[in-house]
Protein backbone atom coordinates (compact mmCIF):
# COMPACT_ATOMS: atom_id res chain seq x y z
CA UNK A 1 0.00 0.00 0.00
CA UNK A 2 2.77 2.45 0.99
CA UNK A 3 4.77 1.60 -2.15
CA UNK A 4 1.72 2.30 -4.32
CA UNK A 5 1.12 5.65 -2.61
CA UNK A 6 4.79 6.67 -2.96
CA UNK A 7 4.74 5.79 -6.65
CA UNK A 8 1.59 7.81 -7.25
CA UNK A 9 3.07 10.89 -5.56
CA UNK A 10 6.24 10.65 -7.65
CA UNK A 11 4.17 10.40 -10.84
CA UNK A 12 2.08 13.44 -9.84
CA UNK A 13 5.19 15.49 -9.06
CA UNK A 14 6.79 14.70 -12.42
CA UNK A 15 3.50 15.36 -14.24
CA UNK A 16 3.10 18.78 -12.58
CA UNK A 17 6.69 19.79 -13.29
CA UNK A 18 6.06 19.42 -16.99
CA UNK A 19 3.60 22.34 -16.77
CA UNK A 20 5.33 24.47 -14.13
CA UNK A 21 8.72 24.71 -15.83
CA UNK A 22 7.44 26.08 -19.18
CA UNK A 23 5.36 28.63 -17.29
CA UNK A 24 8.42 29.82 -15.39
CA UNK A 25 10.42 30.08 -18.59
CA UNK A 26 7.63 32.04 -20.24
CA UNK A 27 7.43 34.39 -17.25
CA UNK A 28 11.18 34.99 -17.34
CA UNK A 29 11.01 35.71 -21.05
CA UNK A 30 8.15 38.17 -20.50
CA UNK A 31 10.15 40.01 -17.83
CA UNK A 32 13.11 40.30 -20.18
CA UNK A 33 10.91 41.79 -22.88
CA UNK A 34 9.49 44.32 -20.42
CA UNK A 35 12.98 45.34 -19.35
CA UNK A 36 13.94 45.98 -22.95
CA UNK A 37 10.73 47.99 -23.52
CA UNK A 38 11.62 50.49 -20.78
CA UNK A 39 15.40 50.54 -21.19
CA UNK A 40 17.05 53.64 -19.79
CA UNK A 41 14.36 54.42 -17.19
CA UNK A 42 14.42 54.14 -13.44
CA UNK A 43 14.48 50.51 -12.17
CA UNK A 44 11.29 51.18 -10.19
CA UNK A 45 9.54 52.07 -13.44
CA UNK A 46 10.83 48.89 -15.05
CA UNK A 47 9.39 46.85 -12.22
CA UNK A 48 6.06 48.65 -12.45
CA UNK A 49 5.86 48.18 -16.21
CA UNK A 50 6.58 44.45 -16.00
CA UNK A 51 4.12 43.91 -13.15
CA UNK A 52 0.38 43.49 -13.50
CA UNK A 53 -1.28 46.93 -13.99
CA UNK A 54 -2.44 48.32 -10.65
CA UNK A 55 -5.13 50.53 -12.21
CA UNK A 56 -8.17 48.74 -13.52
CA UNK A 57 -8.67 50.73 -16.71
CA UNK A 58 -5.13 52.02 -17.44
CA UNK A 59 -1.54 50.80 -17.54
CA UNK A 60 0.84 51.98 -14.85
CA UNK A 61 2.87 53.73 -17.59
CA UNK A 62 2.11 55.23 -21.01
CA UNK A 63 3.17 53.15 -24.02
CA UNK A 64 4.22 54.64 -27.34
CA UNK A 65 2.50 52.06 -29.53
CA UNK A 66 2.76 53.55 -33.06
CA UNK A 67 5.16 56.05 -34.63
CA UNK A 68 4.86 57.27 -38.22
CA UNK A 69 7.09 60.33 -37.98
CA UNK A 70 9.40 61.62 -35.27
CA UNK A 71 8.60 61.67 -31.54
CA UNK A 72 10.61 63.41 -28.83
CA UNK A 73 10.12 62.85 -25.10
CA UNK A 74 11.18 64.73 -21.98
CA UNK A 75 10.94 62.66 -18.80
CA UNK A 76 9.76 64.19 -15.49
CA UNK A 77 12.33 66.50 -13.88
CA UNK A 78 14.55 66.44 -16.97
CA UNK A 79 15.38 69.54 -19.03
CA UNK A 80 15.96 68.23 -22.56
CA UNK A 81 13.92 66.29 -25.10
CA UNK A 82 15.34 63.11 -26.60
CA UNK A 83 14.09 60.68 -29.27
CA UNK A 84 11.33 58.33 -28.14
CA UNK A 85 11.23 54.69 -29.23
CA UNK A 86 8.17 52.85 -30.47
CA UNK A 87 6.98 50.14 -28.11
CA UNK A 88 8.55 51.61 -24.96
CA UNK A 89 6.75 52.64 -21.78
CA UNK A 90 7.15 56.17 -20.39
CA UNK A 91 6.21 57.49 -16.95
CA UNK A 92 3.21 59.72 -16.29
CA UNK A 93 4.41 63.30 -16.22
CA UNK A 94 6.42 63.00 -19.44
CA UNK A 95 6.16 65.59 -22.23
CA UNK A 96 5.99 64.62 -25.91
CA UNK A 97 6.52 66.39 -29.24
CA UNK A 98 5.40 64.76 -32.46
CA UNK A 99 6.43 65.66 -36.00
CA UNK A 100 5.02 64.16 -39.19
CA UNK A 101 2.57 61.29 -39.46
CA UNK A 102 0.02 60.07 -36.90
CA UNK A 103 1.24 58.81 -33.53
CA UNK A 104 -0.63 56.57 -31.07
CA UNK A 105 -0.13 56.46 -27.31
CA UNK A 106 -1.66 53.63 -25.30
CA UNK A 107 -2.96 54.43 -21.81
CA UNK A 108 -4.74 51.11 -21.35
CA UNK A 109 -6.05 48.09 -23.19
CA UNK A 110 -8.89 50.13 -24.74
CA UNK A 111 -7.64 53.67 -24.03
CA UNK A 112 -5.66 55.51 -26.73
CA UNK A 113 -4.51 59.01 -27.61
CA UNK A 114 -4.02 59.59 -31.33
CA UNK A 115 -1.95 62.62 -32.38
CA UNK A 116 -2.23 63.97 -35.91
CA UNK A 117 0.79 65.77 -37.36
CA UNK A 118 2.84 68.30 -35.40
CA UNK A 119 1.75 68.58 -31.77
CA UNK A 120 2.96 68.88 -28.20
CA UNK A 121 1.38 67.61 -24.99
CA UNK A 122 2.24 66.14 -21.62
CA UNK A 123 0.68 63.65 -19.26
CA UNK A 124 -0.10 64.48 -15.65
CA UNK A 125 2.19 62.83 -13.14
CA UNK A 126 0.26 60.23 -11.14
CA UNK A 127 1.02 57.58 -8.58
CA UNK A 128 1.24 54.05 -10.01
CA UNK A 129 -1.86 53.03 -8.05
CA UNK A 130 -3.92 56.07 -9.09
CA UNK A 131 -6.98 55.18 -11.23
CA UNK A 132 -6.98 58.62 -12.92
CA UNK A 133 -5.19 59.84 -16.03
CA UNK A 134 -4.96 63.30 -17.63
CA UNK A 135 -3.57 64.79 -20.84
CA UNK A 136 -2.36 68.41 -20.96
CA UNK A 137 -2.34 69.75 -24.56
CA UNK A 138 0.10 72.49 -25.58
CA UNK A 139 -0.71 72.68 -29.30
CA UNK A 140 -1.96 70.51 -32.15
CA UNK A 141 -4.80 68.08 -32.90
CA UNK A 142 -5.66 65.05 -30.75
CA UNK A 143 -8.22 62.27 -30.63
CA UNK A 144 -9.01 60.44 -27.41
CA UNK A 145 -10.54 56.96 -27.69
CA UNK A 146 -11.90 55.43 -24.47
CA UNK A 147 -14.41 52.69 -23.60
CA UNK A 148 -18.01 53.87 -23.77
CA UNK A 149 -18.52 52.36 -20.31
CA UNK A 150 -15.59 54.15 -18.64
CA UNK A 151 -16.73 55.49 -15.23
CA UNK A 152 -16.83 59.26 -14.80
CA UNK A 153 -13.92 61.08 -13.25
CA UNK A 154 -11.13 58.82 -14.52
CA UNK A 155 -9.86 60.61 -17.64
CA UNK A 156 -9.59 64.33 -18.37
CA UNK A 157 -8.05 66.72 -20.90
CA UNK A 158 -6.69 69.82 -19.13
CA UNK A 159 -6.50 72.80 -21.50
CA UNK A 160 -4.73 75.97 -20.32
CA UNK A 161 -8.01 77.73 -19.42
CA UNK A 162 -10.60 74.95 -18.95
CA UNK A 163 -10.86 71.22 -18.30
CA UNK A 164 -12.70 68.53 -20.27
CA UNK A 165 -13.71 65.79 -17.85
CA UNK A 166 -15.89 62.68 -17.45
CA UNK A 167 -14.87 61.42 -20.88
CA UNK A 168 -16.32 58.26 -22.41
CA UNK A 169 -16.21 57.17 -26.04
CA UNK A 170 -14.31 59.05 -28.75
CA UNK A 171 -13.68 62.80 -28.93
CA UNK A 172 -11.33 65.12 -30.81
CA UNK A 173 -9.54 68.31 -29.77
CA UNK A 174 -7.65 71.17 -31.40
CA UNK A 175 -5.53 73.76 -29.61
CA UNK A 176 -4.04 76.71 -31.49
CA UNK A 177 -1.92 79.13 -29.43
CA UNK A 178 -1.77 82.74 -30.56
CA UNK A 179 0.12 85.84 -29.51
CA UNK A 180 -2.58 86.91 -27.05
CA UNK A 181 -4.08 83.60 -25.92
CA UNK A 182 -5.36 80.43 -27.54
CA UNK A 183 -8.32 78.93 -29.38
CA UNK A 184 -9.60 75.42 -28.65
CA UNK A 185 -12.17 73.21 -30.36
CA UNK A 186 -13.88 70.31 -28.56
CA UNK A 187 -15.84 67.80 -30.67
CA UNK A 188 -17.67 64.74 -29.38
CA UNK A 189 -17.62 61.93 -31.96
CA UNK A 190 -19.27 59.21 -29.87
CA UNK A 191 -20.05 58.99 -26.18
CA UNK A 192 -20.10 62.04 -23.94
CA UNK A 193 -18.06 64.49 -21.88
CA UNK A 194 -18.40 67.50 -19.57
CA UNK A 195 -16.58 70.82 -19.60
CA UNK A 196 -15.62 73.06 -16.70
CA UNK A 197 -14.28 76.60 -17.14
CA UNK A 198 -14.13 79.84 -15.15
CA UNK A 199 -17.71 81.16 -14.69
CA UNK A 200 -19.22 78.54 -17.02
CA UNK A 201 -19.89 74.81 -17.17
CA UNK A 202 -21.18 72.37 -19.77
CA UNK A 203 -22.68 69.48 -17.83
CA UNK A 204 -23.01 67.18 -20.84
CA UNK A 205 -21.99 67.16 -24.49
CA UNK A 206 -23.11 64.20 -26.59
CA UNK A 207 -22.30 62.74 -30.01
CA UNK A 208 -21.84 65.33 -32.80
CA UNK A 209 -21.72 68.30 -30.36
CA UNK A 210 -18.96 70.80 -31.09
CA UNK A 211 -17.83 74.00 -29.33
CA UNK A 212 -15.11 76.60 -30.02
CA UNK A 213 -13.55 78.46 -27.07
CA UNK A 214 -11.32 81.52 -27.41
CA UNK A 215 -9.42 82.80 -24.37
CA UNK A 216 -7.01 85.72 -24.06
CA UNK A 217 -3.61 85.23 -22.52
CA UNK A 218 -4.51 87.01 -19.30
CA UNK A 219 -7.77 85.00 -19.07
CA UNK A 220 -9.77 88.23 -18.78
CA UNK A 221 -11.92 87.40 -21.82
CA UNK A 222 -13.57 84.16 -22.94
CA UNK A 223 -15.67 83.58 -26.03
CA UNK A 224 -17.76 80.42 -26.48
CA UNK A 225 -19.37 79.68 -29.86
CA UNK A 226 -21.60 76.76 -30.76
CA UNK A 227 -20.63 74.98 -33.98
CA UNK A 228 -22.78 71.82 -33.91
CA UNK A 229 -25.43 70.25 -31.71
CA UNK A 230 -27.61 71.70 -28.96
CA UNK A 231 -26.43 71.66 -25.34
CA UNK A 232 -26.80 73.76 -22.20
CA UNK A 233 -24.09 76.06 -20.90
CA UNK A 234 -24.57 76.89 -17.22
CA UNK A 235 -23.34 80.44 -16.62
CA UNK A 236 -22.35 81.82 -13.23
CA UNK A 237 -24.52 84.80 -12.18
CA UNK A 238 -22.88 85.58 -8.90
CA UNK A 239 -24.87 85.36 -5.68
CA UNK A 240 -27.85 86.90 -3.93
CA UNK A 241 -29.04 86.86 -0.33
CA UNK A 242 -32.17 85.45 1.27
CA UNK A 243 -33.50 85.25 4.79
CA UNK A 244 -33.91 81.79 6.30
CA UNK A 245 -37.58 81.59 7.39
CA UNK A 246 -36.73 79.35 10.35
CA UNK A 247 -33.56 80.86 11.81
CA UNK A 248 -33.95 84.37 10.41
CA UNK A 249 -30.31 84.23 9.29
CA UNK A 250 -29.35 86.01 6.07
CA UNK A 251 -27.58 83.58 3.74
CA UNK A 252 -25.98 83.74 0.31
CA UNK A 253 -27.33 81.78 -2.64
CA UNK A 254 -25.55 81.17 -5.96
CA UNK A 255 -27.43 81.94 -9.16
CA UNK A 256 -26.92 80.48 -12.62
CA UNK A 257 -28.36 80.91 -16.11
CA UNK A 258 -28.77 77.95 -18.47
CA UNK A 259 -28.23 79.08 -22.05
CA UNK A 260 -28.78 76.78 -25.06
CA UNK A 261 -25.69 76.94 -27.24
CA UNK A 262 -26.82 76.02 -30.75
CA UNK A 263 -24.84 76.65 -33.99
CA UNK A 264 -23.83 80.31 -34.35
CA UNK A 265 -24.96 81.18 -30.81
CA UNK A 266 -22.25 82.85 -28.74
CA UNK A 267 -21.35 83.72 -25.16
CA UNK A 268 -18.85 86.43 -24.22
CA UNK A 269 -17.41 86.71 -20.71
CA UNK A 270 -15.37 89.74 -19.61
CA UNK A 271 -13.41 89.81 -16.34
CA UNK A 272 -11.61 92.52 -14.43
CA UNK A 273 -10.16 92.51 -10.94
CA UNK A 274 -11.17 95.46 -8.80
CA UNK A 275 -8.38 97.70 -7.52
CA UNK A 276 -10.29 98.14 -4.27
CA UNK A 277 -10.98 94.91 -2.42
CA UNK A 278 -9.49 92.71 -5.14
CA UNK A 279 -12.81 91.08 -6.15
CA UNK A 280 -13.24 89.80 -9.68
CA UNK A 281 -15.94 91.69 -11.60
CA UNK A 282 -17.58 89.62 -14.34
CA UNK A 283 -19.77 90.77 -17.23
CA UNK A 284 -21.56 88.21 -19.43
CA UNK A 285 -23.45 88.63 -22.72
CA UNK A 286 -25.26 85.96 -24.76
CA UNK A 287 -26.11 86.17 -28.46
CA UNK A 288 -28.58 84.27 -30.66
CA UNK A 289 -27.72 82.85 -34.14
CA UNK A 290 -28.61 86.20 -35.77
CA UNK A 291 -26.00 87.98 -33.63
CA UNK A 292 -28.59 89.77 -31.48
CA UNK A 293 -27.93 90.08 -27.76
CA UNK A 294 -30.30 87.98 -25.64
CA UNK A 295 -28.98 88.36 -22.06
CA UNK A 296 -26.55 90.58 -20.24
CA UNK A 297 -25.61 90.66 -16.59
CA UNK A 298 -22.77 91.76 -14.32
CA UNK A 299 -21.70 90.64 -10.87
CA UNK A 300 -18.79 90.70 -8.46
CA UNK A 301 -17.59 87.39 -7.08
CA UNK A 302 -18.93 86.82 -3.58
CA UNK A 303 -20.67 90.21 -3.39
CA UNK A 304 -24.47 89.99 -3.41
CA UNK A 305 -24.72 93.79 -3.47
CA UNK A 306 -23.16 93.89 -6.95
CA UNK A 307 -25.43 91.66 -9.00
CA UNK A 308 -27.77 92.80 -11.75
CA UNK A 309 -28.86 91.65 -15.18
CA UNK A 310 -31.68 91.55 -17.69
CA UNK A 311 -33.09 89.82 -20.70
CA UNK A 312 -32.63 91.96 -23.78
CA UNK A 313 -35.94 92.33 -25.69
CA UNK A 314 -35.35 93.30 -29.28
CA UNK A 315 -37.43 96.06 -30.88
CA UNK A 316 -38.30 93.84 -33.84
CA UNK A 317 -39.73 91.24 -31.45
CA UNK A 318 -42.05 93.82 -29.92
CA UNK A 319 -43.17 95.15 -33.32
CA UNK A 320 -43.73 91.61 -34.58
CA UNK A 321 -46.03 90.76 -31.68
CA UNK A 322 -47.85 94.11 -32.06
CA UNK A 323 -48.47 93.48 -35.76
CA UNK A 324 -49.80 90.00 -35.00
CA UNK A 325 -52.18 91.42 -32.39
CA UNK A 326 -53.45 94.11 -34.80
CA UNK A 327 -54.03 91.49 -37.49
CA UNK A 328 -55.97 89.35 -35.02
CA UNK A 329 -58.13 92.32 -33.99
CA UNK A 330 -58.92 93.12 -37.62
CA UNK A 331 -59.99 89.54 -38.26
CA UNK A 332 -62.23 89.59 -35.20
CA UNK A 333 -63.85 92.86 -36.32
CA UNK A 334 -64.38 91.49 -39.83
CA UNK A 335 -65.91 88.36 -38.35
CA UNK A 336 -68.61 90.38 -36.59
CA UNK A 337 -69.84 91.84 -39.93
CA UNK A 338 -69.59 88.56 -41.89
CA UNK A 339 -72.29 85.86 -41.92
CA UNK A 340 -72.56 83.76 -38.81
CA UNK A 341 -70.96 80.64 -40.33
CA UNK A 342 -67.97 82.48 -41.79
CA UNK A 343 -67.44 84.50 -38.61
CA UNK A 344 -66.97 81.41 -36.47
CA UNK A 345 -64.46 79.87 -38.85
CA UNK A 346 -62.32 82.99 -39.33
CA UNK A 347 -62.38 84.02 -35.70
CA UNK A 348 -61.38 80.57 -34.45
CA UNK A 349 -58.55 80.22 -36.95
CA UNK A 350 -57.13 83.67 -36.18
CA UNK A 351 -57.10 83.18 -32.42
CA UNK A 352 -55.50 79.74 -32.69
CA UNK A 353 -52.71 81.01 -34.95
CA UNK A 354 -51.89 84.01 -32.77
CA UNK A 355 -51.91 82.04 -29.54
CA UNK A 356 -49.59 79.31 -30.79
CA UNK A 357 -47.15 81.85 -32.20
CA UNK A 358 -46.88 83.90 -29.02
CA UNK A 359 -46.63 80.93 -26.68
CA UNK A 360 -43.92 79.40 -28.86
CA UNK A 361 -41.80 82.54 -28.59
CA UNK A 362 -42.11 82.73 -24.82
CA UNK A 363 -41.17 79.07 -24.29
CA UNK A 364 -37.63 79.52 -25.66
CA UNK A 365 -35.02 78.16 -23.31
CA UNK A 366 -32.98 81.36 -23.74
CA UNK A 367 -35.81 83.81 -22.97
CA UNK A 368 -35.33 83.97 -19.20
CA UNK A 369 -32.88 86.60 -18.04
CA UNK A 370 -31.79 84.88 -14.85
CA UNK A 371 -32.86 81.27 -15.41
CA UNK A 372 -33.70 79.00 -12.51
CA UNK A 373 -31.94 79.65 -9.24
CA UNK A 374 -30.38 76.65 -7.56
Amino acid sequence: MNRALIGFCAFATAFGSAFVLPAQEESAEGEAKSEVAVEGLDPALVKAASAKPMAKHFHALVRLSLVSGEVLVKLPREKDFKPAVEGKFYPNGSSFRTVGGPTVFEFGKDAFLKVAGDAEFSTREEDFASPQRAVIPRRGSFTVSLPRTLPTGLFSVAFPNFVVKDLAGESSYELTPSGDGDEAVVHVITGMLALDGPHYKVLRMSAADRIRIRTTGDALFTSLRGEAGDYKVSLDQGCTTYKDPITGEVKKQDRRLDFSLTPQCAIKIFRKRSQVGGRMAVSVMTFDPAGEMRNRFTFAEGAASVNFGEEVVRIQDISFKTDKKKASDKKSAAGEKAPEGESAGESGGGESSSGSSESGGESSSNSNGFGDSF
